[in-house]
């Protein structure tokens, strides 16, 4: 960013303001209802198959996603789309909280989810567009910010709905989303040129280019460039065994992302956990998601071999949900400890999305592939998890589909993560 035009280096910093705003919006607003739902359920009276239903939305529409956000860039620039997915949010976050309907609530918070996964996908590719230098950098502080976004909103909404009314408190948390979509629209109005025109990484590389194979060490592809690979043509992703690996990873820490959410504190009551340190073991899972945005995107984007990180993460989920099937009630944080520093492919994949692409138009394309393909397995996570504890009666056999899950996405992930652009002829 030092060698750009001060217009430039000015537009990249709105950039970079709005990407971050922009994270802000993509948990919170997911998980500040369910800290105020008997608040809510006192004026709305959501029973409990919309409870049910609305639980099930974030993946289910995250994965819906991925099926409409390529038609949507292939019509608007990723600032507009970036701006649109945040203005739905905002306006989905007031009417949600101004209804009386259980319909109309369900689906607001359908419409809320289904533009948060757009602003999921559309973010790596957006990193890609504005700072195809600084991939790790900007991925680790939008990375960072997901995890706060994780964390702190449902302390907030509790704090502000006892306070001030549960309307106020969830219509709040439109403004950070109205704010992101306004500076969106500066970005747009101070553009000179359009971004899929202007921007470096944007072109394809030429024949037998030098690409560094995840930021760092440099590796001679020795392949000339496909005619997948020119602008403006679309990238396969469904033919590629690159694709499917990213996607198999992004399936599998999310399965056990989601089913933590939904079940580590039950799990750990059950195991003579108090219901104090219960929450906070599941506080503990989500915080470390907000240490690993700091580390794991730089190292990614620095490593000649990513296979160390896929290791660390296999050994980690391994000693977390063998330790809770074992032991659950002794050491049980630090079982926790290490199952919530499993999903550092979490922030690898956010990484490779725009570094495994060859142009912008391909990173948008492999983030909706991955995105969709992940949340879509992801989404029957919880529902199993849960199923297999009521069949067995206890929490060893869904720990044990868990591990399985890992397992099989291992060789997936070394596909994944190997040197080289997805849809290169000789790593299809």
């Amino acid at each position: 960013m030092v060698d750009a035009p001060p217009g430039q280096q000015q537009r990249r910093l709105l950039a970079a303001c709005a990407i971050v705003l922009t994270a802000l919006n993509l948990r919170g607003a997911a998980t500040i209802l369910s800290p105020i739902v008997d608040l809510v359920n006192q004026d709305v009276e959501l029973d409990t198959v919309m409870q049910g239903v609305i639980g099930a939305l974030p993946q289910l529409l995250f994965a819906g996603a991925g099926l409409i956000t390529p038609l949507l860039v292939r019509r608007m620039s990723l600032p507009a789309l970036a701006g649109a997915a945040m203005v739905v949010t905002a306006g989905g976050q007031v009417l949600r909280a101004s209804t009386n309907s259980d319909l109309a609530f369900g689906l607001s918070t359908g419409l809320i989810f289904l533009a948060i996964g757009v602003g999921n996908i559309v973010a790596p590719p957006t990193i890609k567009l504005f700072f195809p230098r600084h991939v790790g950098t900007m991925t680790s502080a939008y990375s960072i910010t997901l995890g706060l976004s994780t964390a702190v909103p449902p302390i907030y909404i509790v704090v502000l709905s006892h306070a001030v009314g549960w309307r106020i408190g969830l219509a709040s948390w439109a403004v950070p989303a109205f704010l992101a979509a306004l500076l969106w629209g500066v970005v747009i109005l101070t553009s000179r040129r359009s971004p899929r025109e202007s921007e470096p990484g944007d072109a394809p590389a030429p024949p037998a280019m030098r690409e560094t194979a995840a930021g760092g060490t440099n590796v001679d592809n020795r392949s000339t460039v496909s005619a997948a690979d020119a602008p403006g043509k679309s990238l396969q992703v469904w033919r590629t065994w690159q694709g499917w690996g990213i996607a198999v990873m992004m399936a599998a820490q999310s399965t056990v992302v989601y089913a933590m959410f939904a079940w580590l504190p039950a799990l750990l009551r059950d195991a003579g956990v108090d219901a104090a340190s219960a929450a906070f073991g599941l506080s503990l899972f989500t915080a470390l998601g907000i240490l690993l945005g700091v580390v794991i995107p730089p190292m990614t984007s620095r490593q000649a071999t990513l296979r160390p990180l896929l290791a660390v993460s296999t050994v980690c989920f391994a000693v977390g949900l063998i330790g809770l099937m074992v032991s659950p009630g002794h050491l049980s944080m630090l079982w926790v400890a290490a199952l919530g520093l499993g999903p550092l492919t979490f922030c690898m994949i956010l990484v490779l999305i725009p570094l495994r692409a060859r142009t912008q138009m391909h990173a948008s394309q492999l983030s909706a592939f991955v995105q969709g393909v992940g949340y879509l397995i992801a989404a029957a996570g919880p529902f199993l998890f849960g199923l297999l504890h009521d069949l067995s009666g206890g929490w060893t056999l869904p720990l044990a589909y868990l591990l399985a899950c890992v397992a099989i996405s291992l060789p997936f992930a070394v596909i994944g993560t190997r040197p080289g652009y997805v849809g290169d002829p000789a790593r299809r």
